[in-house]
């Protein structure tokens, strides 16, 4: 399992590219994301608080501005544009973990892909934040939960991906089959957390990218799941 989390991060890493100076003639501002972290963590010179914040990525002036919930504003220079989507990821916040400081790494906006913000050279491992367009509500269905989190890897619909599989080497399980529906919510919401065999938990605190799923989303998900039965 290392070497297929080894082999996501060198996805990732070898996509990075330069700032597009098209973009940056015309000043575009792609969405401005909101977050809730849960930790305090260190974006630029700043050590910000556990809260919810928004993030918006100003291309002329290639920068990210942070806001907090009191309309406060950080801004960071922006070290380099990462290319569009990648197959695991396209929304959220990651951060650089080592000796219990989180230090913001990397911002993924929809239709723009990624910013990198920070560097760490040391020995690190990360940590996904979801993230969510601001402006889509406070609280995110069910289904929308499961696209940023689930459908790369079991599909849009829960049929499966043969990317994923190929990438997994290995026939992800499909969320519409007996296999899956017959088991009980409790255990469903279990392997969300708690992560099963191959999958890792779709939550914080662990050596790999996460995204933080609270009960209420993972509840929101399960409900979601058994709509793709057959």
């Amino acid at each position: 399992m290392k070497d297929l989390r080894t082999r996501a991060r060198i996805l990732t890493t070898i996509s990075i590219v330069l700032l597009s100076a098209t973009a940056s003639a015309r000043g575009e501002t792609g969405a401005v994301l909101s977050a809730s972290v849960p930790f305090s963590f260190e974006a630029g010179s700043a050590t910000l608080p556990a809260g919810t914040y928004q993030f918006k990525f100003q291309v002329s002036e290639q920068t990210l501005v942070i806001t907090d919930s009191k309309a406060a504003e950080t801004k960071l220079p922006v070290l380099a544009q990462l290319a569009g989507a990648s197959l695991f990821k396209d929304t959220g916040l990651i951060f650089n973990v080592s000796e219990g400081r989180h230090v913001l790494s990397e911002v993924w906006i929809p239709g723009q892909g990624g910013v990198l913000m920070n560097i760490t050279k040391k020995q690190h491992t990360s940590q996904m934040i979801m993230a969510m367009v601001s402006g889509a509500g406070p609280k995110m269905s069910g289904k929308a939960i499961f696209q940023q989190t689930c459908s790369r890897c079991h599909g849009p619909q829960g049929q499966g991906n043969p990317a994923a599989d190929k990438f997994f080497k290995t026939a992800v399980p499909r969320l519409d089959s007996k296999f899956v529906q017959s088991k009980s919510d409790t255990e469903l919401k279990d392997i969300i957390s708690n992560g099963k065999g191959m999958m890792d938990p779709v939550r914080t605190g662990q050596a790999s990218l996460q995204h933080v799923l609270p009960p209420d989303s993972v509840n929101a998900v399960v409900s979601y799941l058994r709509t793709l039965k057959h």
